[in-house]
């Protein structure tokens, strides 16, 4: 065979030895993608582009060694190992990330936004670092969708999530949490770093919940949580609910630190000026539902509500009468930031179980082929009152919830009844039934 299709002949197979070698690092996957062509790809154009030069070097050994076959393959084996010692030296990024990948693809991950809800009259402002930590990232998979440096102030359980898109894929179940914030009202900043339960978070991902597609209650569909809220309340309480579809459960509690001025960053602190704009944002909105109450007639913060008086359960459930009524969902608010939500013969279904008490009702439902909806909003202090005198001492009594709607839709009435005692709502916030 002539001399130099030789040489070249060992050229190209040290460059395919190198190729194969590279592909060892990457373990045979290119996972980087950086605009229009892959890094790994220009790697792959070096080492090739390298074989002309391998073969002038091959050339100039063979002239100064006189064509030795010992000089050759010392000279192929030093290509061979320069380029590993190469390629394990700067691959360095590409292995951790492959690495990253192929874990973060085995992974359990899910399709979701997180956010930040706060009792309403309530803002904190939220300081840089806080995320939900992920110790396991894919190659695109954002690190947090926190936005920081922000004033949120909504209503408890509803929380203000950042926009993720579609095409930056799913997201592993969080490690933990850190949040740092200052609370307007108090004056004060916290301090937040806690583990989560991924354990529950992943129980309700799996579970999913039922979805009304058509909203004629014709199809329901099994649809998936899309939420991760975190709660901020005075006094350092945070609440974790996930949540999608008027659909919300609580996932922990937990208890912040408070921080003093010098822990915090210079850009983190927040000035008397921003203080007084925010405290004086009064926005009352004609719905009754006040996203910026302020205003709170210089009553004393109610510390613990939240975490405590909102989250004490009963044993009870809603029963609704027969007026005639065909497909129907039942949508209920409770004061822990929860929501449930039942379709059909689910409603009549329902059965005892330990919840906080309910905050308004929203019942949908056809009759005579109209959709009518009924909302029925409690006054706290009365629906409180009422559970406590139908409970008493007795934590595990049965508690019935009952909705009367007249078959004409123009009366209604909702009671509280136990095996011994029934008491009747008064002074209800609001009642109304219309046609949608």
């Amino acid at each position: 065979m002539n001399y130099y299709l030789k040489l070249f002949l060992l050229a190209t197979g040290v460059g395919l030895v190198n190729l194969l070698i590279y592909f060892f690092f990457l373990r045979f996957q290119i996972i980087h993608n950086s605009s229009y062509v892959p890094q790994e790809l220009l790697v792959i154009a070096l080492i090739l582009l390298a074989i002309p030069i391998q073969f002038l070097v091959l050339l100039l050994m063979g002239w100064v060694f006189n064509k030795e076959a010992l000089a050759f393959n010392i000279t192929a084996i030093c290509f061979m190992i320069t380029c590993a010692i190469t390629l394990w030296a700067t691959s360095r990024e590409e292995r951790a990330r492959y690495s990253n990948e192929r874990v973060y693809q085995q992974t359990e991950k899910y399709d979701y936004q997180q956010g930040i809800a706060t009792p309403e009259g309530y803002p904190i402002q939220l300081l840089s670092e806080s995320r939900f930590v992920m110790s396991v990232k894919g190659d695109r998979n954002p690190v947090t969708l926190l936005e920081t440096q922000k004033v949120y102030s909504n209503q408890w359980g509803n929380g203000e999530t950042t926009f993720k898109s579609s095409d930056e894929g799913p997201i592993v179940i969080p490690d933990s949490l850190k949040l740092y914030w200052y609370s307007f009202l108090e004056n004060k900043y916290y301090s937040l770093n806690t583990k989560l339960n991924k354990s529950k978070i992943s129980e309700y991902f799996k579970q999913g919940l039922k979805h009304d597609v058509s909203g004629k209650l014709d199809q329901i569909i099994q649809s998936n949580y899309n939420e991760l809220i975190a709660g901020i309340a005075p006094g350092g309480d945070v609440v974790l609910w996930i949540s999608s579809f008027n659909d919300t459960r609580e996932i922990e509690v937990f208890k912040a630190k408070e921080l003093s001025i010098d822990q915090l960053k210079d850009y983190d602190i927040v000035t008397d000026e921003i203080r007084q704009q925010v405290l004086h944002d009064t926005c009352l909105c004609e719905d009754n539902v006040q996203f910026r109450k302020i205003v709170h007639n210089n009553r004393p913060i109610p510390f613990g509500t939240w975490t405590g008086k909102y989250r004490k359960k009963n044993n009870w459930r809603i029963t609704i009468s027969d007026f005639g009524q065909t497909k129907a969902k039942l949508m209920f608010r409770l004061f822990n930031g929860e929501r449930y939500q039942f379709f059909n013969e689910e409603i009549t279904q329902q059965q005892y179980q330990p919840l906080a008490i309910p905050d308004y009702i929203n019942f949908t439902f056809f009759k005579d082929g109209k959709k009518h909806n009924a909302y029925l909003e409690f006054d706290e202090d009365e629906v409180f009152r009422l559970f406590e005198s139908i409970i008493k001492d007795d934590v595990g009594k049965q508690v019935e919830l009952l909705l009367n709607i007249s078959s004409d839709l123009k009366q209604s009435s909702i009671n509280l009844r136990s095996n011994t005692a029934e008491v009747s709502f008064e002074n209800m916030r609001t009642v109304q039934i219309y046609t949608k």
